[in-house]
C-alpha cells in the first residue's frame, strides 16, 4: 500500500520523466522502453487512479531509476518538478519494490 506521500512523489517523478527537461527525446525510448507519448499515458493512468498496474509499475521503476541514475546534470531543475530530494524518491521506490516485488 502506497502512502499519500509516496503516491505524490511517484506522480511527480512520472511527470518529471514525461515532461521535464531530464531526458532528451532522441534517447527517451532507449531509456524507458516506450515512446514519450505512451509514457505520458501511463503517467496519466496513475495520476487519475493511483493504481499500480504492471505497466504503471514499470513506468514508475523506469522513472525512478533514470531520474536517480541517468547523468542528466539537471540537479537544480529537480525541485521544480519533484518536491522531495533524491534520497526520499529512492526510499519511496525501495518501499514500492519491497511491497510489490518490483524490479
Amino acid at each position: 500500500m502506497l502512502t499519500d506521500s509516496d503516491t505524490r512523489t511517484f506522480k511527480e517523478a512520472l511527470a518529471a520523466a514525461a515532461d521535464g527537461p531530464f531526458f532528451p527525446d532522441w534517447e527517451f525510448h532507449s531509456l524507458f522502453g516506450v515512446e514519450r507519448v505512451e509514457f505520458r499515458s501511463l503517467a496519466s493512468e496513475f495520476s487519475a487512479t493511483s493504481s499500480v498496474s504492471d505497466s504503471v509499475s514499470a513506468a514508475i521503476s523506469a522513472a525512478c531509476n533514470n531520474l536517480l541514475g541517468y547523468p542528466h546534470g539537471l540537479e537544480r531543475a529537480w525541485a521544480q518538478w519533484i518536491s522531495v530530494p533524491p534520497e526520499e524518491l529512492s526510499a519511496a521506490y525501495s518501499r514500492l519494490r519491497a511491497s510489490r516485488h518490483v524490479a
